[in-house]
């Protein structure tokens, strides 16, 4: 809820600093003290335009902050979260600037933010109706949601939501599948000619590595022949590696036979001696074989060259090239495959659609069912708030065969329509219905819906326009009522609005200095008698009409 008001130099408002409770709270004083006022700078809070027209006479400046309390589970606080600007405290901080010159900047918890961003999290903060005020009640959504609330169709909505997300995820995959088959021709064909020009070349792996390594050894094989013959020769030539090893292994086997320490030594050189026989085994069969071959290594050399020349055209390592290998071949894989894939896609989108299908229609019988219940509860309650002959219907059209307008919560448009006249005709809500009328029909729905919505905080501005006596009070009452759930602002000039709330700020418009300024105070219960009575009264303000206005005031505190 709103918790702390600041202003600034705001039209005739000098500076004002103000705490707001939970509950019902009035704002009340003399016609054109400012009550109005200080709803508009809400309203900038909440993203309306500004305008420099704004700025108090004198100052550069307009400011207005804002604190609201929120909740872990309000929405107001995940949109913080989601947009990155929750920190992390109980309460978010909105605050706007309006210059005289240039462009008004606002900020949330201390970062700027684009003017939409404010607007958007004005509508999780407050509901404001009345006069001059951006009025969400108007728009078909808003409707359409209240409609919902209603009907209690939280459940089968949050339902409607998954089915919708699995249908676009199902037809998304189709169409991009779709767009892969449906390819230009030219670069399919081009794609296809790749394919085929690595299947005649028979790519295999390892195979860059092993003719690497034969044709160095075609290429050395003098170099080969020399180093292998020379190895022998040190090895079995006399006075070569075998025959002192041979040597050494005579002499210290005999010495063992008096000293066992030297025992691992002979075994070490009888170790060595059997493997340099085996080296110069495979040496010489090795030797015997190495031939030179120039056919074979200017074959290595041709396909070394064609691999080559493939890895260079298509900028790819010979990993990459058998990477590109197996993509084409799926890609341009069994055409019966391909088939199937397309028949397994459409299939599913087919499902997913006839799904979401069967809850949207699920959803739209019951608003449908719903909705003139809901026009005959607005109609009742608004005929009681002094329009005696209001008509009210809830249209809905839906449009289950026009995919594009498929949504997460439907396919359906709903929209009030409203007549406070007899003999005129049922209009749009938004084309017919004046400030006084569309805050009443806004107090109705609060009343009718019971439960909070998603917004703690609802301003009322002229709600009691053109009423009084009874019902004023049955107004009053039910702003009373509401603000044991929800916070309840109202600008009224009626006592008997004024005498239900549960706090009263009094409006005045002082002279200082060759200077008008509007200034708030709040009112104590001596206060608030005096106020209720100037409210009830002409210019004499005698015993009884205080008494009148103390009698209100008790009344509404024993409800």
């Amino acid at each position: 809820m709103l918790t702390r008001l600041e202003i600034r130099n705001f039209a005739l408002i000098e500076s004002l600093e103000l705490e707001l409770a939970a509950g019902m709270t009035v704002l009340t004083g003399e016609t054109g003290a400012g009550k109005s006022i200080v709803v508009d700078a809400i309203s900038q809070i909440l993203g309306d335009k500004a305008s420099a027209d704004l700025v108090r006479f004198g100052a550069e400046q307009a400011e207005i902050a804002a604190g609201f309390s929120l909740t872990e589970a309000s929405p107001a606080r995940q949109w913080l979260r989601d947009q990155g600007l929750d920190d992390n405290t109980e309460d978010c901080i909105v605050r706007r600037l309006i210059p005289r010159q240039g462009r008004s900047r606002a900020f949330i918890n201390g970062r700027q933010v684009a003017g939409s961003q404010l607007r958007e999290l004005g509508e999780y903060l407050v509901e404001l109706l009345g006069q001059n005020a951006q009025q969400g009640l108007l728009r078909p959504e808003r409707q359409r949601a209240l409609l919902d609330r209603f009907a209690r169709l939280d459940k089968e909505l949050d339902e409607l939501a998954r089915r919708q997300r699995a249908w676009r995820a199902a037809q998304d995959a189709l169409e991009r599948y779709r767009s892969e088959r449906e390819r230009s021709g030219a670069e399919r064909e081009w794609r296809r000619f790749v394919l085929e020009e690595l299947e005649r070349v028979g790519l295999r792996a390892g195979e860059w590595e092993a003719l690497s390594d034969e044709a160095r050894r075609l290429g050395a094989v003098e170099q080969l022949r020399e180093a292998v013959a020379t190895a022998l020769a040190a090895l079995e030539d006399d006075g070569g590696a075998l025959g002192l090893l041979g040597e050494a292994q005579h002499a210290l086997l005999a010495a063992c036979q008096k000293d066992a320490q030297l025992g691992d030594s002979a075994a070490l050189i009888d170790s060595a001696e059997i493997q340099v026989q085996e080296a110069c085994r495979f040496l010489r069969s090795y030797h015997e074989d190495l031939e030179a071959d120039p056919a074979r290594l200017e074959q290595i050399g041709q396909r070394l060259q064609v691999l080559q020349d493939l890895q260079r055209k298509h900028q790819k390592d010979m990993p990459g090239l058998l990477a590109l290998l197996q993509e084409l071949r799926a890609e341009m894989g069994d055409g019966e495959q391909d088939e199937e894939r397309l028949r397994r896609l459409q299939a599913a989108a087919h499902q997913s659609e006839a799904s979401y299908r069967e809850q949207a229609q699920r959803v739209s019988n019951a608003r449908h069912a719903a909705a003139p219940q809901l026009a005959a509860a607005i109609a009742a309650e608004i005929q009681g708030l002094g329009m005696p002959h209001a008509t009210v219907k809830v249209e809905i059209e839906s449009y289950p065969e026009d995919s594009s307008l498929w949504q997460g919560k439907g396919w359906d448009r709903v929209e009030l329509h409203f007549s406070a006249n007899p003999g005129h005709p049922l209009q749009a809500l938004a084309r017919v219905a004046s400030g006084g009328e569309l805050a009443r029909i806004g107090l109705a729905l609060q009343v009718i819906l019971a439960e909070p919505e998603q917004v703690d905080t609802l301003i009322f501005d002229e709600v009691d326009v053109g009423v009084g006596g009874a019902v004023a009070e049955r107004i009053g009452r039910l702003l009373r009522r509401l603000g044991k759930a929800q916070q309840v602002l109202c600008v009224t000039h009626l006592p008997q609005v004024a005498a239900q709330a549960h706090h009263q700020l009094l409006v005045e418009k002082v002279v200082e200095d060759g200077a008008t300024r509007s200034r708030l105070r709040v009112l104590d219960a001596q206060g608030r008698r005096d106020e209720v009575a100037r409210m009830l009264g002409g210019i004499e303000l005698d015993d009884s009409i205080h008494m009148a206005a103390q009698r209100l005031l008790d009344e509404a505190n024993k409800a």
